[in-house]
């Protein structure tokens, strides 16, 4: 190793400190001797000082590229470690519910019920029922911001309210439609069956709406499972029994479709088709579900960048899934610049006012903040590591009421009917894992082959930099400290001299000191 056991005087530089030149004497040793490409030609004895400090520099400037290398994989590591795989792309559809189903009538109330139900109630002096039913279009201040509404206006809808002791809620569910009056005939698994067997009444961002297999507040979720192809399939003829169902002048004639998430609050958020009167179409679905392997599920939050349903709870709405984080986000907007929500939010989890109809024109002006195309009104909303994507592809064909067919689903269809075919168009469906990119193993392999390629640094070498700056800076120490003794002693000590004899007669013994320069 090229220590040496003592020092002599000579080899000590009394102008530096033991512990400098103990280091200096093991940074000496270490190029000497280092695996570490580069430095033994810094101390070169057989180069002069130009060549040393080229070395220097050559040498600075590699540590600087493994440094950047390094801290680019582990940034990488830190900001995505994780990956998407397909792990199965034959996966039976059997292990899936079927989709949530949802039917929106495109016009919020049955025009005949309400006007029934109006012409019961007890109306202020001068106003009549069709008045009330006039002014019914008031409704979509609650969810758009297309249409401004007088004082007027909103007096008149409020004073049947305080007139008759009703509430929001209340006098909304007189108007509503039942599952029954918009769906005329259902089949599902190619048996023809009563609809309200299927379908139940939910709440919706467009309002009362009806739904199938959608697990929310009040309903009964029925877990039906899917099977693939037409047959195993759900098949519905929708029919506005109304006669003046388009009182309302709505923007289109049919009605909506949205699909999503069993957990999720039907909105905007879901896959959402029109289905027009006088069509017939037929909606394929395919469904990609992605899940986590056990290594992501034991990562922090801040390092997989999604989350699980448990682990984030939401104010308005029992399940997490990213839409419902997003109308969360609404709601809360709505309480803190309105201080209320509207009707089709209200689920009884929280003692919020319902807005009644004198809060439209604050919901109108604050509608871009409600909904949060201002960035100072959004919210924190992380992805779900765990969900199910439906891609869902819709064709339309005109109703030909008149085709002979053997099938007892078509019997006694009208002209303003919309029939919808829904199902799987496979009997299989992809799952994609969300596994680790790399893991701590992966890491360190990537670190020590950043070093190995640009100084040659191994595992090994971590441990001579240990051995050398721990036990020989130790040794060198101790050996620069006690031949600085030595040196010390050997200007300090006292020289003595005898006179000569003469005639063999005993003398005195003399000394003298004598300093060493």
């Amino acid at each position: 190793m090229g220590h040496e056991e003592q020092l002599s005087p000579e080899q000590i530089d009394p102008k530096i400190s033991a512990l400098r030149g103990a280091l200096k004497r093991t940074w000496c040793d270490f190029c000497a001797t280092s695996s570490i490409h580069g430095l033994k030609y810094t101390r070169d004895k057989d180069t002069n000082r130009v060549v040393h400090l080229m070395w220097k520099l050559i040498s600075v400037v590699m540590f600087i590229c493994a440094i950047v290398m390094t801290h680019t994989f582990y940034a990488d590591y830190r900001s995505s470690p994780t990956r998407m795989n397909v792990e199965n792309d034959h996966t039976p559809v059997s292990k899936l519910y079927f989709p949530p189903i949802t039917i929106c009538p495109e016009v919020l109330f049955n025009m005949d019920k309400s006007k029934a139900y109006i012409e019961s109630l007890k109306l202020p002096q001068g106003v009549r029922a069709s008045d009330v039913l006039e002014h019914l279009h008031i409704f979509s201040g609650f969810m758009l911001d297309d249409a401004r509404f007088s004082a007027t206006e909103i007096e008149l809808m409020e004073s049947v309210l305080l007139q008759n002791n009703l509430s929001m809620v209340q006098f909304v569910e007189q108007l509503r439609w039942d599952c029954h009056e918009i769906l005329h005939r259902c089949r599902y698994h190619g048996d023809i069956m009563n609809c309200t067997r299927l379908f139940q009444l939910s709440k919706t961002f467009f309002g009362h709406c009806c739904s199938f297999n959608l697990r929310q507040d009040g309903l009964n979720f029925t877990a039906q499972a899917a099977a693939g192809g037409l047959d195993n399939g759900l098949s519905l003829i929708l029919r506005y029994k109304d006669e003046n169902y388009d009182a309302l002048k709505s923007y289109s004639l049919g009605f909506k479709l949205l699909i999503q998430e069993t957990d999720a609050f039907p909105s905007a958020h879901a896959d959402c088709k029109f289905l027009g009167l006088n069509t017939e179409s037929f909606a394929t679905l395919r469904v990609v579900e992605t899940f986590c392997s056990d290594a992501v599920k034991a990562l922090p939050i801040a390092q997989r960048n999604c989350i699980f349903r448990h682990e984030f709870e939401l104010r308005y709405f029992p399940n997490y899934v990213y839409p419902n984080c997003e109308l969360n986000c609404r709601v809360n907007n709505m309480d803190r610049l309105c201080g209320c929500h509207t009707y089709f939010f209200e689920f009884n989890r929280t003692k919020d006012r319902v807005c009644t109809f004198r809060d439209i024109p604050c919901l109108v002006d604050n509608f871009p903040d409600i909904i949060t195309r201002k960035k100072k009104t959004q919210c924190p909303c992380p992805l779900t590591c765990e969900h199910f994507d439906y891609d869902v592809q819709i064709s339309n064909f005109e109703l030909m009421l008149n085709m002979p067919v053997v099938d007892p689903f078509y019997t006694g269809i009208e002209k303003n009917d919309a029939i919808i075919h829904i199902f799987l168009n496979s009997q299989v469906y992809r799952r994609v894992r969300v596994d680790l990119l790399s893991n701590m193993v992966t890491l360190v392999s990537n670190l020590g082959s950043a070093f190995s390629l640009f100084v040659g640094m191994s595992m090994l070498s971590l441990v001579e930099i240990i051995y050398y700056f721990t036990v020989i800076l130790r040794k060198n120490y101790i050996q620069e400290c006690h031949a600085r003794q030595k040196l010390q002693s050997w200007h300090k000590r006292p020289n003595f001299a005898w006179p000569p004899h003469k005639n063999n007669i005993q003398q005195k013994s003399v000394f003298y000191i004598s300093g060493r320069n």
